[in-house]
């Protein structure tokens, strides 16, 4: 058994409080009613990942797939900007 002093570590990963506004609900909506899978994945294995990409898959689900992933890379500061921006993109593309 543990003495619960554990260390604390500082890393807060992808929760910076971000909220979305309710037109950026509007685009999520839209998005996952349309099969279109817009998620962040980390550049790097590890328990905590610093650097994120977008990953971007269209149509129903298949095993195995591989998705479109975004030549940027982004921090936890700015990503969740970047990921509403190209649901935007698939919103307005309609």
């Amino acid at each position: 058994m543990g003495s619960g002093l554990k260390k604390k570590t500082k890393y807060k990963g992808l929760n910076t409080g971000f909220m979305p506004s309710e037109e950026q609900t509007k685009w999520s909506r839209y998005c996952i009613d349309n099969n279109i899978r817009i998620s962040p994945v980390p550049t790097q294995r590890g328990m905590h990942p610093e650097e994120w990409r977008i990953a971007i898959s269209v149509g129903p689900y298949k095993r195995g797939e591989k998705p479109y992933l975004s030549p940027n890379v982004y921090t936890a500061d700015n990503i969740w900007q970047e990921l509403y921006n190209m649901k935007k993109y698939y919103y307005d593309k309609r």
